[in-house]
């Protein structure tokens, strides 16, 4: 029996279009969650959904108030309150009646950081939009959503329990923007379970196995984000095991047995080197644990199939730590890329390198790290197939090893992949380039987006600069701060309402597969390897 939840949607025409607003909106109901319904009957639903400028009959209205009473939910958006407050049983379940709007302007919205609904969405965030004042909602009802209003402070959104329901007001959606916002569309997804009388999971201990470098950042970002705690950490050195107990205040371990047996460990970092990862990762999966897996995921395509069957047959998350999908630089990339400014993407150039000796940890010992191409192509792989998500149809790979004699890694690779339609892709890993290229050269088929390094000590540290070029001139964009935690907080979020994971296993599945492509293609000395990834 499907779990998802039966929400009937009312979206109206009018003075505002919500019914042609709303669409980016309905598109993130996803089908695992909501069931939605644009016409019919309300009964047989559980949600009811309503943004709409028309006056509600009063046998209507008695029966959305029936049908909250008996345990359904209700929510208004945007003006649906204010026009429906003239009714009896209305203002019964929303024990207030707001009044306006104010004049069309930009707000700050700033949620409520301890309510489980509002957790985890951005700490405030602007949109276009018209307030309705009030004195504020009735004393029982939870605030969601506030915003400041000429001194005062207002309440945008709220909600409250009427008989064994629910009734949700939400007091936004007059501009297109609002309902592409995802903020907004998050918080539409929770406000639907929440009135539907589904609660957030509860919060879940982490346990860390590793402790090295990327072990504290795993550390440093679970303790931030809502919905996670540190419950453990296990090493086999006990230096890091030290250095992890003065760090936090947290159960150390010397063998990951005595971690997984840990109920209060439900989610397994694993931070093993890579040619380390699929044993660990199948042992926490069979103590029953949520997985977050290193990149990259592994060496080998078999041992990925392995994890993920292993994760699915227990209906456990497996997710890998592709973190860089949350660089800006990338993201800008990515978003010039989707919106059609450049017409069709279909050539990129990749770079990341300098001249400069390796280090000389198992990163650059290829028998543990997979080699070169498993250490930034990791990244830039993941970023390539977002970008070009059509199957890959060829790969071909050369690698050098001319200057480090010291250590077992290529001094230099380079992979081209082409795709099912023509793109092509190139990716370029050098420690022994004394000049270095852009980071990224796009070419669409109207225009092209070029993203340089900065000048410094280690630009890899640092968003490369962002520049559209079209035929009306070119464009330097201008990029936010990189959202240090997003991997965590899409998990979380994915935990707690089952939002969708943004790093899918199957999405990492298919990097290594490529890498692997690319291994094969060097071995055999350059030969062009024709797969379907």
């Amino acid at each position: 029996m499907s779990n998802a939840i039966s929400v009937h949607v009312r979206l109206d025409g009018g003075k505002h279009d919500y019914a042609r607003m709303a669409r980016p909106l309905l598109r993130t109901l996803d089908g695992g969650r909501f069931q939605v319904h644009l016409d019919g009957a309300l009964e047989g639903r559980q949600v009811a959904l309503v943004a709409t400028d028309e006056p509600v009959p009063s046998e209507h209205a008695s029966q959305l108030r029936d049908f909250v009473r008996r345990g359904g939910g209700l929510v208004l958006l945007h003006g649906t309150l204010a026009g429906w407050s003239s009714s009896d049983a209305i203002r019964e379940l929303a024990g207030w009646v707001p009044s306006g709007p104010g004049p069309l302007t930009e707000l700050v919205v700033r949620p409520d950081p301890d309510h489980p609904v509002t957790q985890r969405l951005d700490p405030e965030w602007k949109v276009r939009d018209e307030l309705y004042l009030s004195e504020g909602p009735p004393l029982d009802a939870k605030v969601l959503l506030r915003t400041s209003w000429r001194f005062t402070e207002q309440v945008v959104a709220y909600e409250r329990a009427c008989g064994e329901g629910r009734f949700i007001y939400l007091g936004l959606g007059h501009e297109p923007s609002t309902y592409q916002d995802p903020n907004f569309q998050r918080l539409i997804g929770r406000l639907l379970m929440l009135a539907a009388g589904r609660q957030a999971a509860e919060s879940v201990g982490v346990g860390l196995l590793g402790y090295g470098a990327i072990g504290r950042e795993h550390a440093m970002s679970i303790t931030a984000v809502s919905g996670f705690r540190l419950a453990g950490v296990c090493d086999l050195s006990a230096e890091r095991r030290e250095a992890a107990a003065r760090d936090w205040p947290v159960r150390v371990h010397a063998h990951q047995d005595e971690m997984l047996s840990d109920p209060e460990v439900g989610l397994v970092v694993v931070g093993t080197p890579p040619s380390a990862h699929a044993d660990p990762v199948l042992a926490a999966l069979d103590a029953g644990k949520h997985v977050v897996c290193e990149k990259p995921f592994g060496l080998h395509v078999d041992e990925v199939d392995r994890m993920i069957d292993a994760a699915a047959s227990r209906g456990l998350v497996l997710t890998v730590f592709q973190s860089r999908r949350w660089d800006p630089d990338y993201l800008a990339l990515r978003d010039v890329a989707r919106s059609g400014r450049i017409g069709e993407p279909f050539y990129l150039e990749s770079f990341i390198g300098g001249h400069d000796h390796p280090c000389d940890f198992w990163h650059s010992h290829e028998p543990i790290s997979g080699g070169t191409i498993y250490d930034w192509g990791s990244h830039y792989f993941d970023w390539i197939l977002q970008l070009f998500p059509d199957t890959v149809r060829t790969v071909t790979a050369q690698a050098h090893k001319r200057v480090w004699h010291d250590v077992t890694n290529s001094d230099q690779v380079r992979v081209d992949l082409t795709f099912e339609g023509g793109a092509q892709a190139m990716f370029l890993q050098s420690d022994i380039a004394a000049a270095r290229k852009p980071k990224w050269y796009l070419l669409g088929t109207q225009g092209a987006v070029v993203g340089e390094w900065i000048d410094g000590p280690v630009p890899s540290d640092f968003p490369a600069q962002i520049k559209v070029f079209r035929a009306g001139g070119e464009e330097m964009l201008t990029l936010p701060p990189r959202d240090e935690h997003g991997f965590y907080r899409n998990l979380a979020d994915h935990l707690a309402w089952g939002e969708p994971l943004a790093v899918k296993a199957e999405d990492a599945r298919r990097t290594v597969a490529v890498m692997e492509a690319a291994t094969r293609s060097i071995a055999q000395g350059g030969a062009q390897i024709k797969v379907e990834i």
